[in-house]
């Protein structure tokens, strides 16, 4: 099952003609949502390979606003048998971009709470207190 967005997540986000005509190859009318999943898994591994950069537990971030968007993106972009329109093209360029400014930091899940993991034999010394600041300058 995928872990980012489901089929109800792409069926909010794009018409359900468009989800019919790309996955419908039985003829039956319906979206075939075997073949969904299959977009929104591979746009799960895509989105896990850039997280996992930046963050230890992906599975923590299931249900984020913006990972559902661009899993639903990408998983469009997959369905398409041949070339994608322009618009579609685009939707995932600006997905894979976003992915690409989490995976550098540029763009945060985690509202800047990350924390750095300690580095194995790193020295830590404790820093002196700063000669200027907001707190020591009050009088001028």
């Amino acid at each position: 099952m995928p872990l980012f967005a489901t089929l109800a997540d792409m069926q909010a986000r794009f018409e359900e003609r468009d989800l019919i005509q790309l996955t419908d190859e039985a003829g039956t009318g319906d979206i075939d949502a075997a073949r969904v999943d299959a977009s929104l898994t591979r746009a799960d591994a895509i989105i896990t390979g850039y997280v996992a950069r930046r963050h230890k537990d992906v599975a923590l971030f299931a249900g984020n606003q913006l990972l559902m968007d661009i899993a639903c993106d990408l998983a469009l972009h997959d369905l398409w048998r041949s070339d994608a329109p322009d618009r579609v093209k685009d939707r995932h360029k600006d997905a894979m971009k976003r992915l690409s400014d989490i995976s550098s930091g540029a763009l945060v899940l985690d509202g800047g709470q990350e924390v750095a993991e300690p580095r194995p034999d790193a020295i830590m010394f404790p820093g002196r207190t700063n000669t200027f600041g907001r707190d020591s300058l009050t009088s001028f």
